[in-house]
């Protein structure tokens, strides 16, 4: 009987050669997951793998790249055709492993799968056991919807039904056998089988026991966001108003400036901040760093010139690295970096949700019923959080293409750097009243990405491809 470790990794990338399940995890005899506290334990997944968000290089920032060396390599990269959206390359031959697809499938098959298997039988408090079991149900959901969007199409409803997806692995698959690879469709409906699931188990608390852990708040969340996904908006509607009933929270940002210190300078500059597990806002948490990142300037002229993350975020009050302002570490000189120092750190939910995602769900949905008045009001809620307060005036947005414009620049500027830049600015690329292209200029050259293009879908790895023939590309 392999170890409890060798099964886990290995389940990943399919090389093992028995037919252990993902529940048969009792080595030399002894199970390790047979009381609900054992539960309890499993659930406290640190989510090292979302550490940063490997999404943020398509749509966003670039993390820890020397961008004037790669853009000059003779032999082009994986990441040279994300940056430069380059889509000559084939990015499925570059991608060996994926620090994307990995993390996503380690927390399906070694926590979700894990808890869902053993709760019923699990000694113990049967109401803990119920509760742990809900919480792995809707990460399940939650997860099979990050990989969903990342490797495959958005959601079309006229297309949905034939379009690739991802595999959707249960606890009760063999990990020593492929698993299937379902369409877009299939997908969705597993998921929302996994939510259904959970809440009849009636066993949720409100809020989870920590900003890692799961809770109704983060439940209907996620049920927003698939229905909002599968443009089922007065449904959407409906779950986010009840993650907002247990969790409304805006974060004032004109309070979260913090002294940077830096030598020779006196004062110390202000600079915005949001240290881990500060914020309130947090549904669920997957802590992401904002560390040694080149923002191109036109995400930055996405923002609301007079918010506060605008006007303080580091980059943007010329706190010194490197004798720059950070170009040179990525082979810019002139262009500016944001990174963050000791206690001031700033980290995201790169791969969560939170109540302003909430908000911005509700928005939507009352912009798509054309309530336009109503859905403005929800949008100004949150601009008077954000805006430095004494440069507050009210959006002149009217039309539904103003107010749509007014909730997509709030949506990049709270979730530029997390996994829902990529997903939501990909579901609005389907319908052509909504789509885009973006742009980008580096080093002199301007480079676009255009709402149709295969960078939209990520590959999968080879080593998940190579065990698993039915695993083809979406692109």
């Amino acid at each position: 009987m392999k170890n409890i470790l060798y099964v886990i990794v290995f389940a990943l990338v399919g090389t093992l050669s028995s037919c252990e399940k993902f529940t048969e995890i009792e080595p030399k005899g002894r199970n390790l997951l047979n009381t609900a506290s054992d539960l309890d334990l499993l659930l406290n997944d640190p989510y090292s793998g979302f550490s940063v968000v490997r999404t943020a290089p398509l749509t966003a920032g670039i993390y820890n790249l020397n961008i004037g060396i790669l853009k000059k390599e003779p032999i082009k990269t994986f990441n040279y055709a994300v940056v430069f959206w380059d889509e000559s390359i084939d990015r499925a031959a570059l991608r060996p492993s994926c620090n994307i697809y990995e993390p996503i499938y380690s927390v399906i098959g070694k926590t979700c799968n894990p808890v869902i298997a053993r709760a019923d039988a699990a000694k113990g408090d049967r109401l803990l056991a119920n509760r742990y079991k809900a919480e792995a149900y809707v990460l399940r959901a939650w997860f099979h919807y990050l990989a969903v969007n990342i490797f495959a199409k958005a959601y079309d409803p006229t297309t949905a039904a034939t379009d690739g997806g991802v595999p959707y692995v249960l606890e009760t698959d063999v990990i020593s056998e492929p698993a299937k690879k379902y369409t877009v469709a299939e997908v969705y409906d597993f998921i929302l089988k996994d939510l259904d699931n959970a809440f009849k188990l009636e066993a949720l608390l409100n809020e989870g026991a920590n900003q890692q852990r799961v809770g109704k708040s983060f439940a209907y969340a996620v049920q927003a966001k698939v229905h909002l996904s599968m443009r089922k908006f007065d449904q959407a509607l409906i779950a986010a108003r009840a993650s907002l009933a247990i969790n409304s929270q805006i974060d004032n940002h004109n309070n979260m400036l913090v002294d940077y210190p830096v030598t020779g300078v006196s004062p110390n500059p202000k600079g915005w901040a949001r240290p881990t597990f500060s914020s309130k806002e947090d549904l669920f948490i997957t802590p992401s760093v904002m560390y040694l990142t080149w923002y191109y300037p036109e995400l930055l002229a996405q923002f609301d010139p007079n918010s506060v993350l605008y006007n303080y975020m580091p980059t943007q009050v010329n706190i010194p690295f490197s004798g720059d302002s950070g170009g040179s570490y990525f082979g810019m000189p002139g262009e500016k970096a944001v990174w963050t120092l000791g206690g001031t750190s700033s980290e995201v939910s790169g791969a969560g949700l939170t109540s302003i995602d909430m908000r911005l769900t509700e928005a939507e949905c009352l912009m798509r019923a054309e309530d336009l008045t109503e859905a403005k009001e929800k949008l100004e809620n949150i601009r008077k959080k954000r805006v430095l307060t004494d440069r507050y005036t009210v959006s002149t947005a009217s039309s539904k293409m103003e107010v749509f414009t007014l909730l997509k620049q709030l949506h990049r500027s709270e979730n530029f750097n997390t996994m829902k830049d990529l997903i939501d600015l990909k579901r609005w690329n389907t319908e052509p009243e909504f789509a885009s292209a973006l742009k980008r200029t580096i080093l002199g050259d301007t480079y676009t990405l255009k709402p149709n293009s295969p960078l939209w879908i990520y590959p999968f790895p080879q080593n998940a491809t190579s065990f698993n023939p039915e695993l083809t590309q979406n692109y």
